[in-house]
């Protein structure tokens, strides 16, 4: 474990689930975000624009970015240029720290929206065409997200700086937005599902697959991704298994003992309709083979935001 650790996006959904992880494994945990919040368990919390106020790091010092804007469903079409603006000076702002500081360890959430569209598998041990069209719906936080990994080959050429981006799925949890409007399709369905009613309506297909990860399975493999030194790639962080949208219905209502019938509003296909990504690469690289099943997840999950859902509507 590095003596200390640089958490970039730490008070986001998977960086208070990761600076939890980590607290008392690592020395020092220095929590950056936007506002500079307090996160339970970092030792620092610093805003975005006052870096100069950590003090000296040790060499072996790692950072972690996790920082992203991804989604606004209120102004969808007007946010795209706002996404690719923002997430690009957020990963020049992180290679900057690191060349100012001497640090040479970097691990990066990127996105399985870096793949070009229409793929019916997402391999992650095949190279990817960078240049093909990734889906239009995520187009331009797709291009984020592949600036981020062109980044990463760039820098550690001309500054020997080590990255590690993990492609992520769609990972689930607690600490995730409690806003509608910037949920993702699982905690969109874990708020309505918590919500009294006669049915529960997929919006769209019922259908549309998608990979979903724990939280805790993806801080897991951050955590042994510490070990490594020099290793500069990027891998698959996902379930290596799909749901339907009606089956995360279903296992979302037998986990609340809902017996609530799920009713499909349309069979309209909105976004992306099919998305198989691998996990070959980081079982290979970390040893885990088992990921945690989408009953045991959503568990803890729907607890959280039960919780969470009593206290916002006091």
């Amino acid at each position: 474990m590095p003596e200390a650790l640089v958490i970039f996006g730490a008070t986001g959904f998977i960086g208070r689930n990761l600076v939890a992880r980590l607290a008392g494994k690592a020395a020092r945990i220095i929590a950056v975000s936007r506002s500079g919040a307090a996160v339970p368990g970092a030792n620092q919390c610093v805003a975005f624009d006052r870096l100069d106020d950590i003090i000296p790091l040790p060499a072996d010092t790692t950072v972690i970015n996790l920082a992203a804007q991804r989604y606004d469903a209120g102004r969808f079409a007007l946010a795209q240029s706002d996404i690719l603006t923002a997430n690009v000076e957020i990963i020049n702002t992180v290679y900057r720290f690191c060349i100012q500081r001497g640090l040479r360890e970097v691990r990066a959430a990127s996105s399985v929206a870096v793949y070009e569209a229409g793929l019916p598998i997402l391999d992650d041990t095949a190279p990817i065409e960078l240049n093909a069209a990734p889906h239009p719906g995520e187009s331009f936080y797709a291009w984020s997200k592949r600036w981020g990994e062109i980044s990463a080959g760039l820098h550690r050429d001309r500054f020997n700086i080590s990255t590690v981006s993990f492609r992520l799925s769609n990972p689930y949890g607690p600490y995730d937005s409690v806003d509608p409007a910037h949920a993702h399709v699982l905690p969109a369905f874990v708020m309505r599902a918590l919500t009294p009613g006669d049915s529960f309506v997929i919006k769209g297909s019922p259908l549309v697959e998608r990979d979903f990860i724990y939280v805790d399975d993806v801080c897991s493999v951050f955590e042994t991704s510490l070990e490594w030194k020099g290793k500069t790639t990027a891998m698959n962080l996902c379930a290596g298994r799909v749901a339907t949208l009606y089956e995360l219905a279903e296992t979302i209502f037998a986990v609340l003992g809902d017996k609530r019938p799920i009713v499909a509003g349309d069979t309209e296909i909105r976004g992306v309709a099919m998305r198989r990504p691998t996990n070959t690469m980081v079982c290979e690289a970390t040893g885990k083979r088992s990921f945690t099943p989408l009953s045991e997840g959503l568990a803890p999950t729907l607890a959280w935001y039960a919780d969470a859902l009593a206290k916002q509507s006091h």
